[in-house]
């Protein structure tokens, strides 16, 4: 029988070949002929012996007609469009969090990843965003959360950002300026910066555009939500919205932000919106 190799071909991202999907009984139930499997485990655990890393990591998931931008770029940790190519075309993938399976290098070792399907240009970097966002979700104060769902400025914030998913990549939340206030009373008011990051890529000056005019409406929604009539802020103070390039943001500041993802925008009220689950 053959063993594993540190000079496995496979690597993360990899998708398999159909022989393999059904050798192993991987179709997606609900579209069976559209299944596409990913291979998620990182490339120095597909190296790794089997002593040490047993086992392939993957995801069932499927071909998409389009991408739905409130799914790209790793905006929530849940599911991911994301763009494969091939010789020909672009391809979009429609992958699940919940769809992750493990199959035994001993019976993975003699397979061979597909040769004409791989993640686009940055494809990669996104999908390993991706995987990681399910275990670093960022923390708010559940009475900041708990402002701006009662005051339905979450749902505001919905309506406005979900029509532009596919323009603006990421939102971040700066509160208090990183600093953990507890807040009791709504005339303490929690400061808010909110960070708009468009994409660059295909048409940055649209993207721009469309971002600017989200701002517009974010800045709009706050001051007619927590502004009020003695032109004090009450709950939460918008301080800023910026937008902002993807190619201008900065690691620091990156890193000084936190993401408020989509999955923090589909607000907790009835009926829940079944897109964003």
């Amino acid at each position: 029988m053959t063993e594993w190799s540190r000079e496995t071909s496979w690597r993360q991202g990899n998708a398999l070949t159909d022989e393999t999907v059904d050798k192993f009984g991987l179709r997606d139930p609900q579209s069976p002929e559209k299944t596409v499997v990913v291979v998620t485990s990182h490339d120095c655990d597909l190296a790794a012996s089997p002593d040490r890393e047993p086992d392939v990591e993957m995801i069932i998931g499927r071909l998409i007609e389009k991408a739905d931008g409130n799914f790209t770029h790793a905006k929530t940790p849940r599911i991911l469009h994301i763009e494969f190519t091939t010789p020909d075309s672009a391809k979009v993938i429609e992958l699940a969090a919940t769809k992750k399976i493990q199959i035994q290098k001993s019976n993975f070792v003699d397979e061979k990843p597909r040769e004409d399907l791989r993640p686009g240009a940055g494809g990669l970097s996104i999908l390993q965003r991706w995987l990681a966002a399910r275990y670093r979700r960022s923390a708010f104060p559940d009475a900041f959360e708990k402002r701006l769902n009662d005051s339905r400025a979450s749902e505001k914030l919905t309506k406005i950002l979900k029509p532009v998913g596919k323009h603006i990549c990421a939102i971040f939340f700066d509160v208090d300026e990183g600093k953990e206030i507890q807040r009791n009373d709504s005339d303490d008011a929690y400061t808010l910066a909110i960070v708009l990051l468009y994409t660059s890529q295909p048409d940055s000056k649209e993207s721009e555009a469309v971002a600017d005019k989200a701002k517009q409406e974010i800045e709009s929604t706050f001051k007619d939500l927590f502004f009020n009539a003695t032109k004090t802020w009450r709950e939460i103070e918008l301080v800023d919205c910026m937008v902002m390039s993807d190619e201008a943001l900065t690691y620091a500041q990156s890193t000084a932000f936190k993401q408020w993802r989509l999955e923090h925008l589909s607000l907790r009220r009835d009926p829940e919106d079944p897109m964003m689950h």
